[in-house]
């Protein structure tokens, strides 16, 4: 609310300072302002470019399953839950620990399952259910 208020009275002060200049020197003023403006604007679209946080995050996740993350998929990606043939954890197993950086993020993300980041498949996405071993 505060800056809001700033603002507000910075551009009052603002206006205040042109009408007081008359019509030439206003022109001018605004000229040179406005020169300003677009290379902060310029400044600030080259720093969120540059420094946008991962598309997608699931930093310091906490799963007592399986963690997955997909993005840009335009082929196929089959993901199997629990493997089939393996012994799903226990709750006393110790939870695996994700990585960050890049377009995805699970830094510090804690899974007591399988996490899987995906990123530029060229396809679809299956997600199977975990199959059970023949007797």
């Amino acid at each position: 609310m505060l800056i809001a208020v700033g603002g507000f009275l910075a551009l009052g002060g603002l206006a205040a300072f042109l009408v007081l200049q008359g019509l030439d020197a206003a022109d001018k003023w605004s000229s040179v302002l406005s020169l300003f403006f677009t290379m902060a604007g310029f400044a600030l679209t080259a720093f969120g470019l540059f420094n946008r946080p991962a598309a997608q995050s699931a930093d310091r996740a906490t799963t007592g399953g399986s963690l997955h993350q997909i993005r840009n998929v335009t082929g196929d990606v089959v993901i199997r839950i629990g493997g089939g043939t393996g012994t799903p954890p226990t709750p006393a197993a110790a939870p695996t620990e994700g990585q960050g950086g890049g377009t995805q993020s699970a830094h510090g993300a804690r899974t007591a399952g399988e996490l899987h980041q995906i990123d530029g498949v060229g396809g679809s996405v299956r997600v199977e259910p975990p199959t059970s071993p023949t007797p």
